[in-house]
Order: structure tokens, then C-alpha cells, then sequence
């Protein structure tokens, strides 16, 4: 682990490294691309201001307010059409209709509907994140063997009862795939409508300092937006790692 770490840190340098020669030789103007100190010393002044943390704010508020709903809908709704052949069958066009719709081409239409409002910010960060949930709890109550069925139905568990004793504990794992990829697409989704909107955020500011021409500022804003990705990431896998603690961990090769 500590090795992969090492590497990791080390891509991660490389990677500044390269930044800060291209900017230093002038192969990209400076307008286009600033130099890691110059993003670094606006990162730090805008960690100071007020603005900044209140659009970190608004940007967490509209992505959170979207995944919470997408999850409340998506597990539930994943679980039975998991379970239930005729409930998957009857709703397999209509899931397949509304998940091929590009989320940022519908903008138009929620704007039109709901206005520039952080509500419609929250409905497209649902819309964005209920399919993977919902695909992924579909996926994990399938993946109930028919000799468990078959031993559920010959005791005669309640419905209820086998929902939560056999189907969510099998379903769990893909579950949380779908939690965290939702997770990091809601934060992707809600600074997309920032950016196409006039809604604030920190995707409202990386438009407002591009076109002040701020290019240093506008990369700490993204920087920023990158840095929330990554955090979410890592909590999301903290959170698994504790909730399925149950679950032997996988091995190299093992099919």
C-alpha cells in the first residue's frame, strides 16, 4: 500500500512538473494556461474569502439535495425490479427510454419548467445520478442465487423480512458501486449547470473568472471542484469498507 502511495504521489508530481515547465517555457500563453504558483498563491486567497466557501456551499447543497432524492427513489425501485421478473419486464422500455437522454441536453427543458432555481439544479443532479443507483440495486438483487430463493420460499419467510434479512445484504455491494459512482457524477452534474447557468456555484465562478480574465482564479476554482471529486471518492470507499466488513476481501486471480 505504502509503495502504491509512493507512486501515486510521485505521478502526481510529474505531473506539476510538466505543468510548470510548459508555463515557464511560454509554449501556452499564461492566459490560457497559469503556472502552478500563480493557481497555488489565488487558491489561497480565495480559501479567505467568503464568496469562495459560499460557493463551495451552493454547489454541495444542489448536489447532495439531488443524490439524497436519487437514492431514496433509485434503491427501492432498483430492489424490486430485481426481485420481480414482471416489474423489471414492464418497466425495462421506459428505463432504457429515459436513461439514453443526455442529462445537460434536457437543461433547456428543466429551465423552461422550473426556471434557473436551485431546485432544477437538484432535479438534473437526480435525473443524473437515479440510473446507475437504480441500475446497480437491479443488478445486486438479481444476484440471488435460485438455491437461496428456493430455501427462502420452502421456510416461508415473510416478504418483508426476506427483503431485509436476504435481498439487501446480497444487493449491498453493488449498491455502494452505484452510491459512489452517483456520488461524484451529482458534484460533475451541478457545476455543469452552474457553468450553463446563472445559478451560483463554483461553476458560476469559474465563468465569472474566466470572463474577468482571471485565468488563476478560475483554475483554483477548478482545482477545487476536483479536489471535492476526490474527497467524495475516498468517503465513499470509507463507507463501504465499514459497511460491508462482512465481506471476505477479494483475491488476485480468484474468479
Amino acid at each position: 500500500m505504502a509503495k502504491v502511495r509512493l507512486l501515486q504521489l510521485g505521478a502526481l508530481v510529474v505531473v506539476v512538473a510538466l505543468w510548470a515547465l510548459i508555463a515557464a517555457v511560454g509554449v501556452v500563453s499564461s492566459t490560457a494556461l497559469p503556472g502552478p504558483r500563480s493557481v497555488a498563491g489565488a487558491l489561497e486567497d480565495l480559501a479567505g474569502s467568503g464568496t469562495f466557501w459560499q460557493a463551495v456551499g451552493e454547489t454541495l447543497r444542489g448536489a447532495v439535495t439531488g443524490l439524497v432524492v436519487a437514492i431514496a427513489v433509485g434503491i427501492p425501485v432498483g430492489l424490486v425490479t430485481g426481485v420481480y421478473a414482471a416489474a423489471e419486464e414492464s418497466s425495462r422500455l421506459l428505463l432504457e427510454i429515459l436513461r439514453s437522454f443526455p442529462v445537460i441536453a434536457l437543461l433547456p427543458v428543466f429551465l423552461l419548467v422550473l426556471g434557473s432555481t436551485p431546485g432544477m439544479k437538484a432535479t438534473v443532479v437526480f435525473i443524473a445520478c437515479v440510473f446507475p443507483v437504480l441500475l446497480q440495486a437491479q443488478y445486486g438483487a438479481r444476484s440471488v442465487t435460485s438455491a437461496i430463493h428456493e430455501t427462502v420460499h420452502g421456510y416461508r419467510i415473510p416478504r418483508l423480512l426476506r427483503f431485509r434479512r436476504v435481498i439487501l445484504p446480497a444487493a449491498a455491494p453493488s449498491i455502494m458501486t452505484g452510491l459512489r459512482l452517483a456520488a461524484t457524477t451529482s458534484v460533475l452534474v451541478a457545476i455543469g449547470v452552474e457553468v450553463l447557468t446563472t445559478l451560483p456555484g463554483i461553476g458560476h465562478m469559474i465563468m465569472e473568472s474566466q470572463q474577468a480574465g482571471a485565468s488563476a482564479r478560475a483554475y483554483a476554482y477548478i482545482l477545487t471542484a476536483g479536489a471535492i471529486g476526490y474527497t467524495i471518492t475516498l468517503l465513499a470507499q470509507f463507507a463501504e469498507h465499514r459497511l460491508l466488513r462482512w465481506r471476505p476481501p477479494a483475491r488476485a486471480g480468484e474468479e
